[in-house]
């Protein structure tokens, strides 16, 4: 179905009907999910892409679907649209209400223990209209997760950032070395990380956040020597607590007690290295709905009042201008 001008006039049902088969891989479960028949949902993607003039779907024989190149961008923009139309379906249902609809978003998942528990609280109480639902996730997986959209909106850290978001600073959190507190340096007011070289390293090894630690490395021409390697925040305390080794962690907990009972000390590096950059993230070419746009604002405002409390405040650094080259990005 076209419009006057010879545009393609897109319905929400075959849009909804596209995106279940998307996400399900095959057209019987996509009709599953949207209980509707499988001829009518067949028949439906058949007339998108027949009014799109593009292939959306890859047919596997007995192998289900997978998305082209253009029903993979179609799939983001469908996310979008019909979050749109959810929402504006709850606010004509309640003109003059309290703010309404729904947020899919992400955080990165060592911030997630620190922040979230208190965020959702706070923003239950203060948008009890507005369904709430955050996925957590290492960077790479936070990042798929906005291109695909999957969620529209992310708290996490500024790796491997590219001008197709829209980047809302938070917080700077320098890195520190992480000992056992019986550790020689553990005194130390700072800690040259040519001291470190050859002493077992704790690595945090996730995606872009591995590259981050390692970077600090080779800024001053040192190879780490990686004694163990985990996907996992309080591993890394854990692991230094007992003299393993040493880690670099940027989020400092004021409590400075591990899951089994030991204490581990965080350590300024001397060394003036680059900052971890805790952002918002949003795609710039989706348009933000109301409730997203509110869940921002307010997770903004959270952070700036919350955070200062949970973290072990780091001495005053130079930061020599990063807010700016981060606007600039």
């Amino acid at each position: 179905m076209q419009d006057a001008d010879g545009s393609p006039r897109l319905s929400l049902r075959a849009l909804r009907y596209f995106v279940a088969v998307a996400e399900t891989g095959s057209v019987t479960s996509g009709a599953q999910l949207v209980r509707v028949s499988q001829p009518s949902v067949s028949a439906a993607i058949a007339r998108l892409e027949a009014d799109l003039k593009v292939q959306l779907f890859i047919r596997h024989h007995a192998k289900g679907l997978s998305l082209t190149l253009s029903g993979d961008r179609l799939l983001v923009q469908a996310r979008g649209l019909l979050a749109h139309a959810r929402e504006l379906e709850q606010f004509a249902g309640a003109m003059g209400g309290a703010e309404r609809g729904e947020v899919n978003a992400a955080c990165f998942i060592t911030l997630a223990p620190f922040l979230l528990p208190g965020l959702l609280s706070a923003f239950a109480a203060r948008y009890p209209e507005i369904s709430l639902s955050i996925e957590e996730g290492n960077q790479a997986e936070v990042l798929e997760r906005l291109r695909s959209g999957r969620c529209e909106i992310a708290l996490t850290y500024a790796y491997g950032l590219s001008d197709e978001f829209e980047i809302e600073l938070l917080a700077e959190l320098p890195p520190r070395v992480i000992l056992a507190q019986g550790h020689p340096l553990a005194r130390r007011r700072k800690v040259s990380l040519r001291e470190l070289a050859g002493a077992p390293m704790i690595l945090l090894d996730l995606p872009h956040t591995r590259d981050y630690f390692l970077s600090l490395f080779r800024s001053v021409r040192i190879e780490p020597r990686i004694a163990h390697r985990t996907r996992s925040y309080e591993m890394v305390r854990g692991l230094a607590a007992r003299g393993l080794g040493f880690g670099i962690l940027n989020a400092i907990p004021r409590l400075p007690w591990t899951y089994d009972g030991n204490k581990v000390v965080a350590v300024p590096i001397a060394e003036e290295l680059p900052n971890i950059l805790v952002v918002c993230l949003r795609l710039k070419k989706l348009v933000a709905r109301p409730a997203v746009t509110a869940f921002a604002g307010f997770a903004k405002q959270h952070f700036a009042e919350v955070w200062p409390k949970l973290m072990q405040t780091p001495p005053k650094e130079r930061s020599k201008g990063r807010r700016a080259r981060l606007a600039a990005r």
